[in-house]
């Protein structure tokens, strides 16, 4: 109830109730009925105190102010009691404070008002320590002249009379009121603990942070001294083999068993220099592209690049994919075939001779929106993992062994490039694992399913042809001339160029069916890969600009890749030429053109 409208509070209550007036120029309103009454109260030397008692006072209010003052006086005495600090100050002059709360005393320590105003000059200058008091201003100033209508916010320092300091925070507004001039009206509230708790609590990650920065200098240092150790292990075995080949080169059966040592050394050396340009290339990648794949293809292509790997140490290494039913995914298919090379790579390096590894893939039950949760399993019975280094088994450079105490050539990034894949995809990665038993490591990860494929779909394209006409453009010369005599022997004719400029003068010149694919390098002088792949795209007979293209070169950092497909090429791999996925990605590639 509004009670007597005819007050000077109450119209502008009733007002407010019915709609008529906004609820800041409400309070502004009861603020400057407050000012008046503490106006009068200076102006007849009343002390507040004095008021608060019913009867006490000497000569009673200004009649035609009574019922305003009482409220007034009501309003003051309720904001006197609340817990936090409340303080009203002239906005000029020397910013002589009109009113504090027992709420501000406590904080400043302060028993009278008395005793307030001659410890603080009965100022707002004298509250905010001095070393704050101009930035306070300013801000203050600032934050007025950027919008009015607002409080204003700023966080500072009091001094206390006991010499200590407290951090508050001051919540004010700005008034112009007729009676007084321009007053500011101010909620403190005490901060310290809060801050305390932060600083704490910035003390402590700044602490981890130092502790990890620490860890990862030494795990480098670490990792720089085993990988200078791991790479010239195959290097001096490139050199001596070479050395021993050359020795031997009329006898046959030799310099044979010395070139196959010289690549079993080679391939050591290359995945060494792949996995640090993995983790590189992971670290500043975007996140997955997604494409149409069968996962379980994916799965058994890692599956079957590590089983010759396997069977050299007489390992058992099996693959179960019997578990899954809907195998038609949307996924990044490169970074899912690296994820399972890492982990089944770590596992068959890491089992002794006769041991055993498996990998099984098995499915969830469906997800909303067509998605469905998968589990990699990759286990096997090999040396195992101390519980001490479980825990950052998946950081970067990280070994629980060097290869000359655990006897196997690596450096301690695999894992690391699955955890960062896992993480990439919003997967899940576990591990178990005790030493000379072996571990388990387990991904969970979720996809979206493709829709069932009809059972009766057309037939698988036909077996590679002989004869295939391919535009190699590689500017290296020995490169060139080695990779034009592999790809004639397979049966393939091929016309080899310099670089991307004269690819396209050929392709420019080229009558439809003169070349079935193109084998590009990226990296060329005059023109590179991608520039001429985008060019050939753009030529007007379309069965040209449709030409298949395969980039082979040594760039494989995902932006490089992801470069490469925007500029029209079909497939990415990768040097030093691995045969088998050539000769597969051909095969796919001619197959969808119906060859």
């Amino acid at each position: 109830m509004c009670g007597n409208c005819g007050t000077a509070f109450e119209k502008p209550y009733r007002n407010f109730c019915e709609g008529g007036i906004d609820m800041r120029e409400y309070q502004s309103h009861i603020m400057e009925h407050i000012l008046k009454f503490l106006h009068w109260l200076e102006e007849e030397g009343v002390a507040l105190d004095q008021v608060y008692a019913e009867g006490s006072l000497a000569s009673p209010f200004p009649p035609e102010d009574e019922k305003d003052f009482q409220k007034a006086r009501d309003i003051v005495k309720f904001i006197d009691e609340i817990p936090g600090g409340f303080f009203i100050y002239r906005a000029g002059g020397d910013e002589q404070i009109l009113y504090a709360n027992r709420g501000l005393l406590r904080m400043l320590q302060c028993d009278t008002m008395e005793e307030f105003r001659e410890f603080t000059g009965n100022s707002f200058r004298g509250i905010v320590h001095p070393d704050e008091l101009d930035d306070v201003e300013r801000s203050i100033e600032r934050q007025i002249f950027e919008n009015r209508q607002e409080l204003d916010y700023v966080e500072y320092r009091i001094r206390c009379k006991d010499g200590s300091e407290r951090w508050v925070e001051d919540y004010g507004h700005f008034v112009r009121e007729k009676t007084v001039g321009d007053v500011f009206y101010v909620f403190l509230g005490d901060s310290s603990e809060e801050r305390t708790r932060q600083q704490t609590e910035q003390r402590r990650v700044l602490a981890e942070a130092l502790e990890k920065a620490n860890m990862a200098v030494k795990a480098k240092n670490t990792f720089l001294s085993n990988i200078s150790h791991d790479m010239r292990t195959p290097l001096n075995a490139i050199f001596g083999f070479t050395s021993l080949a050359r020795s031997n080169i009329r006898e046959t059966e030799t310099a044979l068993d010395n070139l196959q040592q010289i690549e079993k050394a080679s391939r050591q050396l290359l995945d060494m220099i792949t996995k640090v340009l993995d983790v590189s290339a992971l670290g500043s990648a975007g996140g997955p592209t997604e494409v149409e794949c069968d996962l379980c293809h994916v799965v058994r292509e890692a599956y079957d690049f590590l089983r010759p790997q396997a069977r050299e140490k007489s390992i058992s290494f099996t693959l179960d994919c019997s578990g899954v039913v809907h195998s038609g995914i949307y996924a990044d298919q490169e970074k899912l075939k690296q994820l399972v090379l890492s982990l089944a790579n770590n596992a068959v390096t890491y089992t002794k001779p006769g041991g055993r590894v498996s990998i099984t893939l098995t499915e969830e039950e469906a997800l909303p929106d067509n998605y469905m949760v998968y589990h990699l399993k990759v286990s096997d019975n090999g040396i195992g993992i101390g519980k001490e280094y479980l825990e950052s088994v998946f950081e970067p450079f990280g070994r629980e062994k060097n290869s000359t105490l655990s006897g196997v050539h690596g450096i301690g990034l695999g894992l690391t490039i699955a955890k960062s894949i896992v993480d990439m995809m919003h997967g899940k990665i576990d591990v178990k694992s005790k030493v000379n038993e072996g571990s388990i490591f387990t991904v969970s990860l979720a996809f979206h399913v493709q829709p069932m494929a009809d059972a009766s779909a057309g037939e698988e394209a036909g077996a590679l042809q002989a004869g295939l006409r391919i535009l190699l453009v590689e500017d290296n010369d020995i490169n060139r001339e080695i990779e034009t005599e592999l790809l004639e022997r397979i049966g393939f004719i091929i016309d080899p160029v310099e670089n991307g400029r004269v690819a396209l003068e050929r392709m420019e010149q080229a009558a439809p069916g003169d070349y079935d694919l193109i084998i590009m390098d990226l990296q060329m002088p005059v023109m590179d890969g991608w520039e001429a792949s985008a060019a050939i795209r753009k030529l007007p007979d379309p069965t040209l600009a449709h030409i298949p293209i395969i980039s082979l070169s040594a760039n494989i950092l995902i932006s490089d890749q992801r470069k490469a497909v925007e500029s029209g090429i079909n497939l990415c791999l990768t040097k030093p030429m691995e045969y088998d996925a050539l000769l597969e990605g051909i095969e796919k590639l001619m197959g969808r053109r119906n060859i």
